[in-house]
């Protein structure tokens, strides 16, 4: 059990949110308001023109691959390893290092998954390169590159920050053509029965699983139809979203 569940951190960025507003806003409890005070909170603008290049100059020309952390990457292992092999691909994990695979870099999108990480297996985390986005740190040690929270998410959803998405963006916004993704499956119904480390802390303690798969199938759709440069996108294990 690692004890970093969002509804602690939710708990936390609503009662400063909430404290930063005007009475008369509190007493209207203007949702766009509310939204855009969030935003202001976590996001904390910083210069990410140096990551961005370093980030380009090591992914372009490259095939990539992104292993989301679904139950897919145990159960079609064997293919995905294959893809690698023949391939020989960038490996990007999404918010999430699975057992017995080998990482170039991975994303964290969240604190609650980074802290998970890092604590689970310190010397594995600490292995590889990481991109963090703002909203989790704003200074960089070795091997990390630091994106604003904005340039990988877009709000208009109540999960607009889907870690698979957000990496997508962020592609996007490095003007990477091509993607292929794995283990971006869809979300059963048990608690924790889609991930392929169980252990993994659940980013939808609300438990409703069929209103998260179909708003990420929507946010899915809207970066297919208005993604500017990143078009491709091979899906090497079965997905709800493809």
């Amino acid at each position: 059990y690692y004890p970093f569940y969002r509804p602690y951190i939710v708990d936390k960025d609503i009662r400063n949110i909430i404290s930063s507003l005007e009475p008369q806003d509190r007493i209207k409890y203007d949702y766009d308001l509310l939204e855009k005070k969030y935003l202001e909170i976590i996001s904390r603008h910083i210069d990410d023109s140096e990551s961005q290049q370093k980030l380009y100059n090591f992914l372009k020309n490259r095939n990539i691959l992104l292993l989301a952390p679904g139950k897919s990457t145990i159960t079609c292992k064997t293919e995905i390893l294959n893809y690698i092999k023949a391939k020989n691909p960038i490996i990007i994990g999404v918010n999430a290092m699975v057992s017995d695979y080998y990482y170039d870099i991975v994303l964290y999108v969240n604190p609650a998954r980074y802290e998970y990480a890092r604590i689970k297996d310190e010397k594995r985390f600490y292995s590889c390169k990481r991109i963090l986005l703002s909203n989790i740190k704003t200074k960089s040690e070795n091997d990390e590159y630091i994106i604003n929270f904005e340039h990988a998410t877009k709000t208009g959803w109540k999960h607009f920050d889907n870690a698979v998405i957000c990496c997508l963006r962020l592609l996007d916004w490095l003007k990477i053509p091509k993607v292929a993704i794995a283990g971006f499956d869809g979300f059963k119904q048990i608690y924790n029965e889609s991930y392929a480390d169980s252990h993994l802390p659940s980013l939808n303690p609300e438990g409703k699983w069929n209103e998260l798969n179909e708003e990420i199938k929507s946010i899915f759709s809207d970066f297919k139809k208005n993604a500017k440069v990143c078009k491709k996108i091979e899906f090497l294990t079965e997905s709800y979203f493809a």
